[in-house]
């Protein structure tokens, strides 16, 4: 399933008659479970999974103000309605996500415990937005997290997608920004001219024990005509996790702890960035400048430092140039 062949199943829908205050179409032959998308009498876009007649579902209907999922007992219909078109967008995404992940299931109750989980994972996406503006500077951090998550969900399949998207915390504020079983990556994004970049604290470059730690620096130029956007790196990343069945929700929750939602994005439009370089340095080598918490008194805390990378060429690991 692909957003292409998802918006000509909804055109078809306008040549098909309303049954039950309904026009539908099954999603595709390819999936196990009985999925129809469907539009009703008032033009809004469902999602409608038939459970068979004998199977009960203990289960009692949700309505937010954008979307709801309800039973209907007398069919025994699971529908999930959006009730706001400027949302048909995220909508689609929730059908793809959902599809990706159920299509091969042949167990009812299984099948639809998905469908269930799937709403609840993604009603929060379909919230009001967040008025409140982020900096120049907050944008290009996120940025540089999500650029570097496109080079790693590059080697990834449909089997390691998901921990990969799990793995990037950065939006969390919590450790590092990229954590995995066996190293842990930190992200710096710098202007091209800069040569040191913002340590926000001793627990920055903390290493764990036991697992390797990585500064990622990301020198990218601002580049109005040829440079990405927010929105464009998160479209692209969310074509690639499509393509290898991955759960899109993971970045969307993240971004959503930022107060970045699909919704206000493109307010963002008017930072853009080309990547130009990318250094990553190996912060467990004898000799790396760092201040950590076990090299400080208990009595200092919320450290701020500059690390100057001009004298550290003896501890990057690997360059790529764009």
């Amino acid at each position: 399933m692909n957003p292409e062949l998802l918006k000509g199943k909804w055109g078809q829908l306008t040549a098909v008659k309303t049954i039950k205050g309904y026009k539908s179409i099954r999603i595709t032959s390819d999936c196990v479970s009985d999925i129809y998308l469907g539009i009703n009498e008032t033009g809004c876009h469902s999602l409608i999974l038939n459970l068979p007649k004998n199977h009960q579902v203990n289960f009692k209907s949700v309505k937010k103000e954008k979307v709801t999922i309800e039973l209907f007992p007398d069919t025994n219909y699971l529908i999930m309605t959006l009730l706001d078109e400027e949302y048909n967008n995220l909508f689609d995404d929730l059908i793809i996500s959902l599809f990706n992940s159920i299509k091969d299931i042949k167990e009812v109750d299984l099948y639809s415990k998905v469908f269930i989980q799937t709403f609840y994972q993604w009603v929060l996406f379909f919230t009001l937005d967040n008025n409140d503006r982020l900096s120049k500077d907050i944008i290009k951090g996120v940025w540089g997290e999500l650029f570097v998550l496109k080079e790693l969900i590059y080697g990834s399949d449909r089997y390691t997608i998901n921990d990969i998207l799990f793995g990037w915390r950065g939006p969390y504020d919590q450790g590092h920004d990229f954590i995995y079983d066996d190293n842990h990556i930190e992200v710096k994004t710098k202007d091209i001219n800069k040569v040191s970049v913002r340590i926000s604290s001793e627990h920055q470059l903390e290493v764990e024990f036991g697992k390797k730690l990585t500064l990622t620096v990301v020198s990218v130029g601002e580049d109005m005509e040829s440079g990405y956007s927010l929105r464009d790196l998160v479209l692209e990343i969310k074509k690639t996790v499509f393509d290898r069945l991955g759960d899109f929700s993971i970045i969307l929750k993240a971004l959503l702890q930022k107060g970045i939602t699909l919704q206000n994005i493109q307010e963002y439009n008017n930072y853009r960035f080309k990547p130009l370089n990318i250094h990553d340095y190996d912060c467990l080598e004898e000799g790396f400048p760092k201040i950590t918490t076990t090299e400080l008194s208990q009595s200092i805390s919320n450290v701020k430092y500059d690390l100057n990378l001009t004298n550290l060429a003896n501890y990057v690991i690997l360059i790529r140039e764009f």
